[in-house]
């Protein structure tokens, strides 16, 4: 009887193991390769500068060139544009108009006609029509931290999406369907790590508390040479 009741116990512990690793697989849960990023890095036009935005020149984006912002403390930059829907064979509508500079609109674009529109068709059988923008251009610190430094939404140099919509109407919200099992988890964490190619830093609800509820997304310069990548 003793021997029946440590055997039950075994398996009782090798059934919660096993959910916990199944569910770390689901999960898509993997520690960052750099090496890898580094090598699919998807980067910047050259050609970019303060002076040209190559994607808004070709009129491949529905963006409009905005006056200098001068703010205080550093905040501000000399050529930001506003951006309403990235453009391509489906085009994406912003929830709201996003200030942002043109490398974050030119890295948009490339990511959502590259990478998100296909992983909606493959993961939702569909595509992306919208973006729920959380946040672009503020004047503030670091997750609204007294005392932090300038955040890049600062600089216009970020974005925060909170969720997609998709062509039949339906919204995936980045805080509830985050830690789904089904497609709309995983196209939402597929999402995340592809970004991570074309963003310097991503951080979604699996990187800290203040990202719970959307994707941050940025092209600040870490590392000694810039191009290391933050990705959560």
């Amino acid at each position: 009887m003793r021997d029946w009741g440590y055997r039950m116990v075994q398996l009782t512990l090798l059934a919660i193991m096993s959910f916990l690793i199944g569910c770390t697989s689901f999960l898509d849960t993997e520690e960052v390769d750099q090496s890898k990023l580094q090598r699919e890095a998807v980067l910047p036009d050259p050609a970019i500068s303060e002076q040209f935005c190559p994607i808004v020149e070709s009129g491949q984006n529905a963006a409009v060139a905005l006056p200098p912002i001068e703010g205080r403390g550093g905040c501000g930059h000399p050529a930001p544009f506003l951006l309403s829907t990235i453009s391509g064979p489906q085009p994406v509508k912003l929830s709201r108009e996003a200030t942002v500079n043109c490398v974050i609109l030119s890295q948009l674009n490339r990511f959502f006609n590259d990478r998100v529109q296909p992983l909606a068709q493959s993961y939702m059988d569909q595509r992306v029509t919208g973006i729920r923008v959380a946040a672009s251009y503020s004047c503030r610190s670091r997750n609204n931290k007294r005392g932090a430094k300038l955040s890049e939404h600062a600089k216009t140099n970020a974005i925060d999406i909170s969720g997609l919509t998709l062509s039949d109407g339906t919204v995936l919200d980045v805080e509830d369907d985050w830690p789904g099992y089904g497609s709309k988890g995983r196209f939402m964490r597929a999402f995340n790590r592809e970004a991570c190619k074309y963003f310097t830093t991503v951080i979604g609800p699996g990187g800290d508390k203040y990202h719970k509820n959307h994707i941050h997304l940025d092209h600040a310069k870490h590392g000694r040479k810039g191009t290391w990548r933050l990705c959560q």
